[in-house]
């Protein structure tokens, strides 16, 4: 059995996680004790996918899952990520291949620069709102006395009603000796949907979203009759 959790939607040139579990086989012993290896191939197809990234593509899951980090392509497509996983023990070996739809879109970027006054402002968080309501945080260093920091968030449009939507991020009142570029306390853009794009249920984040993949593999007929026992 299958089953996968997290965003099938990316933007462009961001970073996702996938975290992928396996169990069963020769691998595992009839009460459940782990008596040799699960190894893992991950490979990624598509029209255009020399950009695109998957690391590490091969290893051994430890204590049964492993964490990929897949780098998105600079162009606009479906990406197929294929997971091969093996079970193996003296000499025995049984595999499983699973494959996952990824899209690949071009994000809204809301970008600007922070300016410091003549204090040293600590680090601080900025929540970003999409039309009033909160979908992510912008993490913001240490910033010097008279210094700045320029910052970007990409968001990755799901779900959103045609017309014209408003990124936006401001300052709260205990950040006071910091503002934005011009001494607003305040950024905001709008962007304008076409038509409603589907579902993709995505987990928005800065830089790096969590794409959990679950996979419990060799519960098959095939092997739970050479174990002796019903599959799972």
């Amino acid at each position: 059995m299958e089953t996968t959790t997290g965003p099938s939607v990316v933007g462009r040139t961001l970073q996702v996680q996938y975290v992928v579990t396996g169990s069963g086989g020769p691998a595992e012993a009839p009460n459940g004790t782990t008596v040799g290896n699960i190894t893992y191939n991950a490979t990624l197809s598509g029209n255009n996918v020399t950009s695109a990234l998957i690391a590490p593509p091969t290893g051994v899951l430890v204590n049964g899952s492993v964490i990929l980090r897949f780098t998105a392509p600079n162009v606009t497509e479906l990406v197929k990520l294929r997971i091969e996983l093996t079970s193996s023990y003296d000499n025995h070996n049984e595999s499983m291949n699973f494959t996952n739809s990824i899209q690949v879109v071009p994000p809204y970027v809301l970008a600007g620069l922070l300016v410091a006054g003549p204090t040293t402002v600590t680090g601080f968080n900025m929540t970003v709102t999409l039309d009033g309501v909160p979908v992510g945080q912008v993490v913001v260093p240490t910033i010097s006395a008279n210094g700045s920091y320029r910052f970007t968030y990409d968001y990755v449009p799901v779900s959103l009603s045609p017309g014209w939507h408003t990124i936006a991020v401001s300052l709260t009142p205990e950040h006071g000796l910091v503002t934005f570029q011009g001494g607003v306390e305040q950024l905001s853009a709008q962007f304008f949907i076409t038509s409603a794009p589907p579902d993709y249920a995505l987990d928005v984040g800065i830089g790096v979203a969590a794409f959990a993949v679950a996979v419990f593999i060799w519960g098959s007929v095939v092997g739970a009759r050479r174990r002796g026992r019903r599959p799972r």
